[in-house]
């Protein structure tokens, strides 16, 4: 039976989902100064209740960047030295923070369609954005969840424990790829990579489902793909509906 990996076990081959939280982090900041300047530019359409709950996001969503910047520095810095790596907990963090920093945009934009007349060219644009930042997101999050650890957790236990020699049952997605090779050499060798992540996490903003010919094993990889699905739902049907509607 394998060995729980630890939380604080430096992660492998972390460069590419950490550049994807960086950029995404950069795409929530550029997003959140064009909200404010419709706030700004807006202010007399916005009063009462809602102008304190704009104002509330936006010092959330202060709080979260400078957060993100202080995770990102502390962890950086003193890798000139080599004395620091990038374990599960430290990247998990920075994906929180991202996270919530999405999640406030997705709600202010959603105000400002409320209560401020947006042209759609601008919805559009800012729809973009959204998708790109929380389909970076959840790239990383994909492969949070999914790797490492590929193979362990109860399936695989019941899998070693049913007939011993067996292929391992992954718990998470299951890649075309690895189905395959089930099938006809009987082996578990193949593991993903950036790319199947990436592939994976686009078709399913865009389809709203996981792609054909993966598998979803697992309740927290589903309730993952759930919380990503419902993000894309405001994107497209609320901001981008409401963008073609004032097209007409």
């Amino acid at each position: 039976m394998v060995a729980k990996q630890s939380t604080s076990e430096p992660s492998t081959s972390a460069g590419p989902y950490l550049i994807t939280l960086i950029v995404a982090a950069l795409l929530n900041l550029g997003l959140r100064l064009r909200i404010l300047d419709h706030f700004l530019h807006g202010h007399h359409a916005i009063s009462g209740p809602l102008a304190w709950l704009q104002r509330g996001l936006l010092t959330v969503f202060v709080g979260l960047l400078l957060l993100f910047i202080a995770n990102l520095l502390a962890r950086l810095l003193p890798l000139r030295t080599g004395s620091r790596f990038w374990s599960r907990q430290a990247l998990q963090r920075l994906a929180v923070l991202a996270s919530g920093m999405a999640a406030t945009n997705l709600l202010s934009e959603n105000l400002a369609i409320y209560r401020l007349n947006l042209a759609s060219y601008t919805l559009m644009v800012e729809a973009f954005v959204l998708y790109l930042s929380i389909t970076l997101i959840f790239l990383f999050w994909y492969w949070h969840v999914d790797n490492p650890p590929r193979y362990q957790g109860t399936l695989w236990q019941t899998d070693a424990i049913a007939s011993a020699g067996s292929v391992p049952m992954p718990y998470g997605i299951v890649f075309p790829e690895e189905s395959l090779e089930r099938d006809l050499q009987h082996s578990g060798h193949w593991r993903p990579a950036f790319i199947d992540y990436c592939y994976f996490t686009i078709l399913s903003s865009n389809c709203f489902g996981p792609p054909e010919g993966h598998l979803l094993v697992g309740q927290a990889i589903k309730k993952l793909h759930i919380v990503h699905s419902l993000s894309m739902l405001l994107v497209f049907i609320v901001i981008l509906a409401r963008a073609i509607n004032t097209l007409s």
